[in-house]
């Protein structure tokens, strides 16, 4: 199978990349920069003649404006990063009979605490990067075929700006002082683990939206003292905090229920310590 994985050389896309080769798929990897293929995805010309190039079987859609203040500051960029791609990407899968596999987001919660949301919840829109993501979802889904997953992830970058995780294992190792948003819920999962679940569900024949997210739904807080454990480490000067202060205002109630894809993996997706247990696995792999 001929895969191109869009957003290669991000967190998520490379956990992809990785686990697309490890399958044996003959891998297409583009990105804005450091990529094989040179690919602004907010380019519909260049992204249109990059898939008639290629001629994939699958593309991976692992690009997006992630940065929710960058999208507050330029709406427009974050269309045209997170929605406007996706009518072409749909258009391509209906025309070619291509599968679409897009990556979309949690952050559509402001109620319900710790309660995991299905794919039937209400969504709320309480910045760009939602309401972009959101689009996205809609025109994506308009190719019979396309397989939309929401989720939250963490891992291991090594480069660039820490990750949560990177944040996270810094604190800890070095008891550092930090707040740490305790009404801040979510179903982080790390990237391998939402890669390999990704491709299993479409080697299922899944298709639609579905949540893919960890089986388990925790804090912020949470997260960074279950890394401290596992690391052995005590935090002393963290304390707890709310991400009600933060000046982009955020949907903070982001447990999704995975149950679906559950069903259709035929296996249990990872809780919390499953989850940091393989983000400090690959932190312990990187080079020193």
């Amino acid at each position: 199978m001929k895969t191109l994985v869009l957003g290669s050389t991000g967190l998520l896309g490379q956990a992809v990349v990785e686990e697309a080769r490890r399958r044996g798929h003959l891998l297409r990897e583009a990105a804005r920069r450091n990529a094989p293929i040179a690919l602004d995805i907010a380019d519909e010309e260049a992204l249109c003649k990059t898939l008639e190039a290629e001629k994939p079987d699958l593309v991976f859609n692992c690009a997006a404006l992630t940065d929710i203040e960058a999208c507050e500051r330029a709406p427009l960029d974050a269309w045209n990063m997170n929605a406007r791609p996706l009518a072409f990407l749909a258009a391509w899968a209906r025309a070619s009979g291509g599968k679409l596999i897009h990556v979309s987001t949690d952050q559509y919660f402001t109620e319900g605490g710790k309660q995991p949301h299905d794919e039937t919840a209400p969504v709320s829109f309480v910045n760009e990067y939602a309401r972009t993501k959101f689009a996205g979802e809609g025109f994506a889904l308009t190719a019979a075929g396309a397989l939309v997953l929401r989720t939250s992830i963490v891992g291991i970058r090594g480069w660039e700006k820490p990750t949560l995780a990177e944040w996270a294992i810094g604190v800890a190792e070095n008891d550092l002082a930090a707040t740490l948003f305790s009404d801040a819920w979510s179903s982080s999962i790390d990237v391998a683990s939402f890669a390999r679940a990704a491709f299993d569900m479409a080697e299922a024949g899944a298709s639609g939206l579905y949540n893919l997210a960890a089986s388990e739904v925790y804090t912020k807080e949470d997260f960074v003292h279950e890394i401290a454990r596992q690391l052995g480490c005590t935090l002393t000067a963290a304390t707890s905090g709310s991400v009600q202060g933060l000046a982009t205002t955020r949907a903070h109630c982001l447990g999704l229920d995975s149950r679906r894809a559950e069903q259709i993996l035929k296996y249990r997706l990872p809780g919390l310590s499953e989850v940091v247990a393989c983000v400090l696995h690959k932190y312990n792999e990187k080079p020193s």
